[in-house]
């Protein structure tokens, strides 16, 4: 992947999704940073992850990748350079400098994206679980554990600590699809075509 910094002995590793899990389960110990090249232009940069992470890069099972290269990715989205991680790399500059999920999201719609993200991804999880399996198969919670996770969930999650708290449900048949909105709008849906609640099967318009 690309990044910019003024340290070459940063501690980024890389600010991919999947990597990201890959370090968290296998532990950073095991995977080792290369510096493949250093270009003083981000263009530069850009037309080279181009050249080598293409379409049959992303596609191979021994890559992290889940976009071709050369648009940038996530990290330069914003013109300061900054990453995921925080300015150059370093995790202790804070979450002032963090990109959030819809803005990763309308990232990646803008750049027509979004849809090979979710293959990539599903595809990934697919066959992490096929390899792995769910760690609780074949396994039951206690009796006593389940009376303890019941008195521990008591009181928790109701009201404005449910974070669906003030929203509702409403769907819409013609566009077939369902969304959560704050309950204020809920009118506004309705004069619009919307009905409240929520459908769990829409019929495909021929």
């Amino acid at each position: 992947g690309m990044h910019k910094t003024k340290n070459l002995q940063d501690n980024y590793m890389g600010s991919g999704k999947l990597l990201k899990r890959a370090i968290q389960k296998y532990g950073e110990e095991n995977f080792i940073k290369e510096i493949l090249f250093i270009f003083d232009t981000a263009e530069e940069m850009f037309s080279k992850e181009k050249e080598i992470v293409n379409q049959l890069f992303i596609e191979s099972s021994n890559t992290y990748n889940i976009m071709e290269g050369g648009c940038g990715g996530y990290s330069y989205i914003n013109e300061s350079g900054k990453n995921l991680y925080g300015q150059n790399g370093d995790i202790n500059h804070g979450g002032k400098n963090l990109l959030t999920g819809n803005k990763i999201k309308e990232f990646l719609i803008e750049h027509g994206l979004f849809d090979k993200y979710k293959e990539k991804l599903s595809s990934s999880l697919k066959e992490k679980w096929k390899r792995d399996g769910f760690h609780w198969t074949g396994r039951k919670h206690k009796d006593e554990s389940k009376k303890k996770m019941s008195a521990d969930r008591k009181g928790k999650y109701t009201g404005k600590d449910n974070s669906n708290y003030g929203n509702c449900w409403v769907y819409s048949d013609l566009e077939s699809k369902n969304k959560t909105i704050k309950k204020s709008e809920l009118n506004e849906y309705i004069n619009n075509g919307w009905k409240s609640g929520r459908k769990m099967k829409f019929h495909k318009n021929v």
